[in-house]
């Protein structure tokens, strides 16, 4: 049963974050797993890793590459972090490689992500992918997936998050996040922090490494008549695309897409016309997806204090009526941060939890310093729940919103699925 085999794979978390090389490198040379044929591109950041990771694969696909996609969390089925031209693996496959390296992922007592990990190399190995996104699980330096030598590295964004792992600063994150640079390998990195640059450049410099940072300048977002067309150049030639990603975040993510897939197309030779159509038709499942018109429902995975500062702008800049905002979020992050800026946003709130050991529950927030103060906020145990009290509430013109942990997210998706309301 596959449901066992996953719970076998979620069952591997037991044995926490282990940072290191040493687990994964076992595992593949017990099963004779060549990762080094792999053609790849590596991504890491803070936030806007998976919108970056899909955007290149999807392209990537689009020119007649056959692509493969390792990203996570997933939302729903854990068959979506695994993906060749963005087609989950089958529960029959995914069920055969637990089932393969099952003896070696408790010989080397192997974390879950490391086992998934090893699992997304060796099928796109088995399946002769021409190029696999690879998207880092937590960090960089230390992190199961840094055992590749990419085409490009990717950093889209450094701020706080994971702090326990990486380090209280911005300095020690940018550090962690370095270590994803590998001599002679181009680095493309979206942020203008000039405490990173610092550490960066020198770095590049003493490693041979061409340090690409993002520039605005490059590419140019035009808003008119409700539609926003995103203007760049590729191979020379000038190109457009209209865009229906939402978000205003969403820009940078583009941006560094564009700037990586540039760098990608000198081993791959890329169509630009066909690279501008496939930005039209992009869409990335979490990230400012709007699930309904009415009541006008939209989830974003939004989770720390960036990705919480760049919906709260979404969000103050296009709804007119009240904003009905679920919320859920993990404790082992920084959940006090969170919550105190959380208050801060004009909405009425729902808060929640999900049935994972991970979740903040509801108890702990209502004692919360900030949230006692917040009139606004109501608790429920479920997220469905939660939904269920804001769509009482919803009147035309106010939006629905889910936010803050994918666990979250993914039990109201799978509720709303299962009572056929979506």
């Amino acid at each position: 049963m596959i449901r066992e085999e996953i719970q076998y794979l979620f069952d591997r978390g037991m044995f926490g974050m282990k940072m290191g090389l040493k687990n994964i490198l076992e595992l593949l040379e017990y099963y004779k797993v060549d990762y080094t044929k792999l053609v790849t591109v590596h991504v890491a950041g803070t936030n806007g890793k998976g919108s970056v990771s899909n955007i290149i694969s999807q392209v990537m696909t689009a020119n007649g590459y056959k692509t493969g996609l390792f990203t996570s969390p997933h939302l729903q089925r854990f068959n979506e972090r695994i993906r060749i031209d963005n087609i989950e693996i089958s529960d029959e496959e995914l069920s055969d490689y637990i089932k393969f390296f099952k003896e070696g992922i408790e010989k080397f007592n192997c974390t879950f992500f490391e086992a998934n990990t090893a699992i997304a190399f060796k099928y796109f190995l088995d399946k002769k992918v021409d190029i696999a996104v690879i998207e880092t699980g937590l960090g960089g330096r230390l992190d199961a997936t840094n055992i590749i030598t990419p085409v490009v590295s990717v950093i889209t964004g450094i701020d706080f998050d994971h702090q326990k792992q990486l380090g209280n600063s911005i300095v020690q994150i940018a550090k962690e996040k370095a270590g994803i640079f590998k001599k002679g390998v181009p680095v493309v990195a979206n942020f203008r922090r000039e405490t990173v640059l610092k550490i960066f450049r020198p770095y590049a410099k003493k490693n041979r490494i061409e340090l690409h940072i993002v520039k605005k300048k490059e590419f140019k977002f035009i808003n008119s008549a409700g539609r926003k067309t995103f203007e760049f150049f590729m191979n020379g030639e000038k190109q457009s695309s209209v865009i229906n990603l939402k978000g205003k975040y969403q820009e940078d993510n583009l941006r560094t897409a564009l700037t990586a897939l540039k760098k990608i197309s000198k081993k791959f030779c890329l169509d630009t016309e066909k690279t501008a159509q496939t930005l039209s038709d992009i869409k990335v499942k979490g990230r400012m997806e709007f699930i309904s018109k009415e009541p006008l429902f939209m989830i974003d995975a939004a989770h720390n204090i960036e990705g919480l500062t760049f919906l709260k702008h979404e969000l103050e800049n296009s709804v007119r009526g009240t904003v009905h905002l679920i919320l859920g979020m993990v404790r082992d992050k920084d959940y006090e941060k969170a919550l105190k800026f959380i208050s801060g946003i004009k909405a009425k709130k729902y808060f929640t939890q999900a049935e994972n050991k991970r979740m903040l529950d509801i108890e702990t927030m209502k004692k919360d310093k900030y949230l006692i103060l917040d009139r606004t906020a109501v608790y429920f145990l479920k997220p469905y729940e939660a939904y269920s009290e804001a769509v009482k509430n919803y009147k035309k013109g106010d939006m629905i919103v889910a936010a803050g942990s994918h666990f979250i997210l993914g039990d109201l998706l799978d509720q709303l699925k299962i009572k056929k309301i979506i």
